[in-house]
């Protein structure tokens, strides 16, 4: 016989469709990618996203913060490093979302949800870095400074080339105190 609907755990679906819509849009793009070809890949009727997700934007939100969230937690228990091997390694989790990371800041102008979730990430991503250098003995003054170039050389490193030999100078500045 056949579940029932009302069987499935709605976090589950809810994480079925995010995965879903998360590999369609890195393949295919966030433009590219529409509602029907999400539920397909989900197993579900394209109407039964809207259970889940208001909007296309709502959608992409929630897959940004589920790939964020795996992130900072995986960085939480990464203090014994360097700033630099954590900037590292967080810049390289963020790489492989680069493609979502251009569809943010295309939608920029279209959309309050996407506006919200972009700014929300900047103030976490500044308090984040001025906490990782402060702790590194980095004076709050400097560190606040260095958090907002910070946030900007991510987004930068994250949409536009680069050669590893850029990426490491970069980094270096960054968290050496803006020196070489």
């Amino acid at each position: 016989m056949a579940k029932n609907k009302r069987e499935v755990d709605p976090e589950v679906k809810r994480e079925q469709i995010e995965e879903a819509a998360c590999v369609l849009f890195l393949a295919d793009g966030y433009e590219s990618t529409s509602m029907a070809a999400v539920g397909k890949a989900a197993g579900v009727a394209p109407n039964t996203l809207y259970w889940y997700f208001a909007s296309k934007d709502d959608l992409l939100v929630a897959i940004l913060d589920r790939l964020v969230n795996r992130a900072v937690t995986q960085l939480a228990g990464m203090q014994d490093q360097s700033l630099g091997d954590q900037l590292t390694w967080l810049l390289g989790e963020f790489q492989q979302a680069s493609k979502l990371i251009s569809t943010v800041h295309s939608r920029l102008d279209r959309s309050e949800k996407i506006r919200e979730w972009h700014d929300r990430f900047h103030e976490m991503l500044d308090g984040m870095l001025v906490h990782q250098m402060v702790s590194k003995g980095m004076s709050r003054t400097r560190a606040s400074v260095m958090a907002t170039v910070g946030t900007y050389v991510v987004e930068g490193l994250m949409s536009h080339p680069h050669t590893s030999q850029q990426f490491d100078k970069v980094v270096h500045w960054l968290t050496g105190n803006g020196k070489l």
